[in-house]
């Protein structure tokens, strides 16, 4: 086909024309670079159409485009010289063919394409083609709900193993997740997506969380006064799965803060649970502490001590523990010095830290003060140790020592280094029977330890005046609280070091062990010692705490009473 392009470039009326020939057997046309014809334009595909001769006209077929006649699209149509067609926005009028041409089109350009418009012109829309929308969506829509929801369904309907085989390829409720699982309980149930939705299409029960988390405390217990004042939320709220990242523990400020900052529906009128709302001076009430408390009754020739825990405000709470201890005379190295090395004695060692590295091992007397106070009543005889704990095994001892001792008379011996507490020589003469010369040491024995620096110096002793030497001193017995604050965490082991603080002097920083003289101060820190260094805000001279630094939203197992008490 040989086809003559009349091109009008000027449209003021002059006339401006500009001629090309074009021969080939089908004349292309659209707006790719490879096209005889190359209109542009949002609307004109790469290969728009071609034109083929007809008669003295021209035949147009589109390749799934549209061409306008006479105002209606059409996607083919043969034209008449004086016959018109529009591409686009650019006009084509069917002109006769001069000698030597099949045909001749005078093209008008649209003078309103946006040559920023171009850059679109090559892309090729669904509606450009054979195919059609709804079609091919109806199409995949349905095998998207075969392969991913029925077929699943129905094996889980059916009761077979939903688990899929990584050597085989399986259409599984595998297919539904959202997302990973934490790694914690990919380890624990792998697939098994039944472990948690025990139920098709059902948010995840608390009861499937406890199957396996029953040895997890609730965040208050059903006899609490919250428990008719507050909805407690799913177990699912806080602990969510199949994010990325994962996460399973909620660290914000907001969980706690959210209820704590009204407690009137947490408290059971009495005003004890304060306002929370961070942690700052201004925000965080005053540190609470658990005193372990005895109440003493009389029982028989003495007393009998029973044991609480009772809540007070840090200032100015004091401990009743029963023992008589200065840490300060203990800390001075001037005064005391360990038996075995002969240095001054540091806190470590007494105070050793437990596991947790939260708490620290019982004190007792065998372990930790034996080496310096031993337990020798009599000079003589270095090697006799009186029983802890008992008082009538004490006086049990001496009457047998000094029975002996009298009865069979031997060379005392007196050398030897004095250690603290070693009793001095007694009833090294007597002139009555051997009976009353035991009796009358073991008395003088008695008395020193009960009342002058025996037992006394350590045991708060209770004196009856009873007739009977067994039932004349009773020893109050001793309890050492475990954890001051048992709903607080407190990590020791990272406040070890601090700035420049290690050992003693990093303990010192909160303790003030070195100017405690009586047992009974706590040496525990108020909220303006922690505030030194830590707050809820980010800043340059402060480390950051959240709430869950220092509590736990499930707190630890509770045990009886006697998880707070232990025995010196």
């Amino acid at each position: 086909m040989e086809l003559l392009l009349r091109e009008v470039q000027d449209s003021t009326g002059v006339g401006v024309f500009v001629d090309r020939e074009l021969s080939a057997d089908k004349i292309s046309m659209g707006c790719g670079n490879d096209q005889l014809i190359q209109l542009l334009g949002v609307d004109i595909q790469a290969a728009h159409a071609v034109l083929t001769a007809a008669g003295g006209g021209v035949r147009v077929k589109t390749n799934g485009g549209f061409i306008e006649v006479n105002g209606e699209r059409t996607k083919s149509a043969t034209l008449a010289v004086g016959d018109t067609f529009k591409v686009g926005g650019h006009t084509l009028t069917v002109a006769a063919a001069p000698a030597g041409f099949d045909a001749a089109l005078e093209l008008t350009p649209d003078p309103d394409v946006d040559p920023a418009a171009f850059e679109h012109a090559f892309q090729t829309g669904l509606s450009d083609t054979w195919l059609s929308k709804r079609g091919p969506a109806w199409v995949l829509s349905v095998l998207i709900l075969v392969a991913g929801l029925l077929i699943p369904l129905v094996l889980i309907l059916d009761g077979n193993d939903s688990t899929p085989n990584p050597d085989a390829v399986l259409l599984t409720d595998a297919y539904w997740t959202s997302g990973p699982l934490h790694p914690v309980h990919n380890v624990a149930i792998g697939d098994d997506c039944g472990a948690c939705h025990q139920v098709p299409f059902q948010k995840v029960q608390d009861e499937a969380c406890v199957a396996c988390h029953a040895e997890l405390i609730d965040h208050y217990p059903d006899t609490h006064y919250a428990a008719s004042n507050v909805t407690t939320e799913r177990c699912a709220v806080c602990h969510v799965e199949h994010n990325e990242p994962t996460f399973l523990i909620v660290e914000a400020d907001g969980l706690c803060v959210d209820c704590h900052a009204d407690p009137a529906p947490l408290s059971d009128g009495a005003g004890h649970m304060q306002a929370v709302h961070g942690f700052n001076v201004e925000n965080h009430p005053a540190f609470e502490v658990a005193l372990l408390t005895p109440a003493a009754t009389a029982s028989g020739t003495g007393l009998s001590f029973s044991w609480g825990v009772k809540e007070a405000l840090l200032e100015g709470a004091a401990e009743t523990s029963n023992l008589k201890f200065p840490h300060d005379l203990h800390l001075d190295p001037d005064s005391v010095k360990t038996a075995q090395e002969g240095r001054g004695m540091v806190c470590a060692d007494c105070h050793t830290l437990t596991a947790d590295d939260e708490h620290f091992e019982p004190i007792s007397m065998e372990a930790h003060c034996q080496d310096c106070h031993e337990l020798t009543f009599d000079i003589s005889a270095r090697d006799r140790q009186l029983p802890h704990g008992q008082p009538t095994e004490v006086i049990q001892m001496m009457q047998g020592h000094f029975a002996l001792q009298f009865a069979q008379p031997r060379q005392r011996d007196t050398g030897g280094r004095r250690i603290p507490d070693r009793r001095r020589d007694r009833g090294s003469s007597c002139s009555g029977t051997t009976l009353e010369c035991a009796q009358q040491s073991t008395e003088n024995a008695v008395l020193d330890q009960f009342t002058r620096s025996g037992c006394v110096t350590c045991h708060v002793v209770e004196d009856t005046q009873a007739q009977d030497i067994f039932a004349r001193y009773q020893v109050h017995p001793i309890r050492l609280s475990h954890d001051f604050i048992p709903a607080a965490i407190f990590d020791h082991r990272s406040h070890f070091t601090q700035k420049d603080a290690q050992g003693d002097e990093a303990c010192l920083t909160c303790h003030s062990a070195t100017t405690s003289n009586t047992s009974a101060d706590l040496m525990i820190p108020d909220i303006l010692n922690c505030t030194q260094c830590h707050s809820d805000r980010n800043t340059a001279d402060t480390v950051p705490l959240d709430c869950i630094s220092c509590h736990q939203y499930h707190p630890q197992v509770v045990e009886p009473i006697n998880y707070l008490e232990r025995h010196l």
